[in-house]
């Protein structure tokens, strides 16, 4: 009988293991061990919330086209405002070496801006062609032209001053810079048109 009871005693421990862990694979809190039907509702539930909805999208899409719209000509007008400050910086800094080299070399020199021809920059500044080093250029940038009340040239003399100022009108769409020469060479630059 001992033999007999010896003999139940592993079972009903080796059968209480059993349901150990059977007990805890279904116990509602514990998430590791449930069953597969829960996890698979769990992952569907989270492929749900992932992800945006048509309306959403289309919303987003239509907020950033209103965004777009509204900074496009402010993009434009600041385009254009850095096309003239380059230009009239470029056209300042041709005066500055202009003056300088009629300094520097005691004779006359010249500047023009690039909507003159070769020919006409040396006529107008009564400067022969062929003294490259006394005819300054001053290239414009695609867009930005002269206005036609602008002066297109100027003639520094041998001490480095202008007989008279000279007002320089870039202008780009509707934009347009003045760029003033004083009679010493010193300049200033102002938007709008020159008063």
């Amino acid at each position: 009988m001992q033999q007999a009871y010896s003999d139940l005693q592993p079972r009903s421990a080796v059968s209480g293991l059993a349901i150990g862990p059977s007990v805890a694979q279904h116990h509602p809190f514990n998430f590791e061990r449930s069953s597969p039907s829960c996890t698979q509702t769990k992952q569907s539930l989270v492929h749900l919330r992932s992800g945006f909805t048509l309306v959403e999208l289309i919303v987003t899409i239509a907020v950033l086209a209103i965004i777009t719209v509204m900074a496009a000509p402010s993009f434009a007008t600041m385009y254009s405002r850095q096309k003239l400050e380059s230009c009239a910086r470029e056209l300042i800094m041709k005066v500055s070496e202009a003056r300088s080299q009629a300094v520097l070399l005691r004779q006359t020199t010249g500047l023009c801006l690039s909507s003159l021809s070769e020919d006409d920059c040396a006529t107008a500044i009564a400067i022969p062609k062929t003294e490259a080093q006394r005819i300054f250029v001053v290239r414009l940038d695609n867009g930005v032209s002269s206005a036609s009340l602008s002066s297109t040239n100027l003639s520094f003399r041998k001490n480095g001053s202008l007989a008279a100022q000279k007002d320089f009108i870039l202008q780009h769409q509707n934009l347009s810079y003045c760029i003033r020469v004083g009679v010493i060479g010193d300049t200033t630059i102002k938007e709008g048109a020159c008063t």
